[in-house]
C-alpha cells in the first residue's frame, strides 16, 4: 500500500480566465487542497472541446494572450504539485479538417461521423503520430514536466456510449482504411483478399480475428513506446500516464482489446501510471463498480493505478437524453466513490474536472468535496503510519 495520490484534469483555463487566480494562487490552492499532480492542457497542446468546453472563446482571447505556461509550471513545481501536460493524441478534429484522410472508416465501409463532440483518428497513421511526438518533444524541452499524460490513446470509438445493456456488435469498429489494411498485411505477412473495407473486415473477422486484435494492440503500445523514448531522450525521468478504458476483460467480448487496442499487459511495459476512466454516472454503473475495474487494471499491470471519478453528472441532453442517465451526483455519492477507491487499496483518485471544483469553491462557496478528498488522503496516511 502506498500514499493516496490526488490528481485532477485541467481541460480548460477557468482558473486563470474565469476566476482570475495568479499562477502562485492557483498552485497554492491545489497544494493546500491535497493535490499531488495536475493533468493540464497548455499552449503547446491546445485541446478541442469535448465533454468539457476547452477552447478559448473569442471573448477571452485577449486575456489568454497574457497566459504563460512556464510561469504556471514553475509555480506548481514550487508548490510541490506535479505538472503533467496532456495530449489528446487520437482526438483532433482540427487535424481531420485539415486532412480528411485521417477520418476513420468502419467495418461497414462508412466514414466515421462526428458523434456529439467525438471523432477519432487511427493510431496506424505513422505520419500523424510523428507530428504528435514532435509536439511532445517541444513540451518536454520547454516545460520539463514530471510526466506526460496521453489521453485518447486507443483506436477510434465513443466508449461513453457503451452502457450495460449493449454488446460489442452494437458499435462500429474502426479503422479499415486502405493504409491501415496495407500496414496490417505488411507487418503480419497476412495476405488480404481485398482492401475494400466491408470485404476486408468480413474476411478478417472470419479468418484472422486474433491476429487483427493482437496487431491493433501492438500498434497502440508501439505509439506509447515511441513517445516514451522520445521524451526520455530529453528528460530521462519523465513518466508516462495513459487514460485507460473502464472495461474488464469479460466486458463486451473483451472490447478493450478487440475494438480499442488497449492490451494491459503489453502496455505495462511502457506505461508508468494507468489512469482508469471510471465515470460511473456516465456509464450507469454503481459506485461499487469503480474499484473493481481499477483493481483489475492494477492486478494485470502491476503498475500505479488511479481511478478518475466525476464531480458532476454528464451526458444528459441531446443525443444522450434517451439513456436517462442520473441527473445528480450529490456529496454522499461523491464521497462513496472516493472512499471506494481508497479502501479498495488503489493508488489514488483523479477528479474530472478541476473547473467543477473551482465553481463549487468560488461561485457556490462550497468546500465539501475538497474536504472529502482530504479525508481520503488522511485515512490512507493513517493506515500507513499504523503499519
Amino acid at each position: 500500500m502506498a500514499e493516496f495520490l490526488l490528481g485532477t484534469k485541467n481541460y480548460d483555463t477557468d482558473w486563470f480566465l474565469k476566476y482570475g487566480l495568479s499562477y502562485n494562487e492557483a498552485a497554492k490552492l491545489l497544494a493546500d487542497s491535497g493535490f499531488s499532480f495536475l493533468m493540464t492542457q497548455n499552449r503547446f497542446l491546445p485541446m478541442a472541446d469535448s465533454a468539457v468546453a476547452s477552447e478559448v472563446t473569442p471573448e477571452m482571447a485577449a486575456r489568454y494572450a497574457a497566459y504563460d505556461d512556464l510561469k504556471f509550471r514553475e509555480a506548481l513545481g514550487n508548490a510541490g504539485v506535479g505538472y503533467w501536460p496532456t495530449l489528446n493524441i487520437f482526438f483532433n478534429p482540427a487535424a481531420i479538417e485539415a486532412d480528411s484522410s485521417l477520418r476513420p472508416i468502419g467495418w461497414d465501409g462508412k466514414l466515421m461521423p462526428t458523434l456529439d463532440w467525438y471523432v477519432g483518428i487511427s493510431p496506424a497513421r505513422e505520419d500523424y503520430v510523428a507530428q504528435q511526438i514532435e509536439k511532445l518533444i517541444t513540451v518536454t524541452e520547454k516545460l520539463e514536466p514530471e510526466g506526460i499524460f496521453l489521453a485518447f490513446t486507443r483506436w477510434p470509438g465513443f466508449w461513453e456510449l457503451w452502457l450495460p445493456h449493449h454488446f460489442r456488435e452494437d458499435f462500429t469498429e474502426y479503422d479499415y482504411d486502405e493504409h491501415t489494411l496495407q500496414r496490417f498485411a505488411r507487418e503480419t505477412r497476412i495476405e488480404l483478399p481485398s482492401y475494400i473495407p466491408v470485404k476486408a473486415s468480413t474476411w478478417i473477422d472470419s479468418h484472422v480475428r486474433e491476429a487483427w486484435t493482437a496487431w491493433k494492440c501492438q500498434v497502440v503500445t508501439d505509439v506509447v513506446r515511441q513517445v516514451r523514448t522520445a521524451v526520455r531522450q530529453i528528460k530521462p525521468d519523465v513518466q508516462i500516464m495513459i487514460n485507460t478504458l473502464p472495461f474488464g476483460y469479460n466486458d463486451y467480448d473483451n472490447a478493450r482489446d478487440k475494438t480499442f487496442g488497449q492490451h494491459l499487459e503489453t502496455l505495462s511495459e511502457v506505461v508508468d501510471i494507468f489512469e482508469v476512466m471510471t465515470y460511473h454516472q456516465i456509464l450507469k454503473r454503481p459506485v461499487e463498480w469503480i474499484p473493481q475495474i481499477g483493481q483489475e487494471v492494477k492486478r494485470r499491470t502491476g503498475k500505479t493505478t488511479v481511478c478518475t471519478i466525476q464531480s458532476e453528472p454528464l451526458y444528459l441532453e441531446g443525443m444522450h437524453a434517451p439513456e436517462k442517465r442520473s441527473p445528480s451526483l450529490d456529496d454522499a455519492e461523491f464521497a462513496a466513490a472516493v472512499n471506494a477507491v481508497e479502501t479498495g487499496n488503489l493508488d489514488g483518485v483523479v477528479i474530472f474536472v478541476w473547473s467543477d471544483l473551482l465553481k463549487r469553491a468560488f461561485a457556490d462557496r462550497d468546500h465539501r468535496r475538497i474536504e472529502i478528498l482530504q479525508t481520503a488522503i488522511h485515512n490512507r496516511k493513517s493506515q500507513l503510519e499504523g503499519k
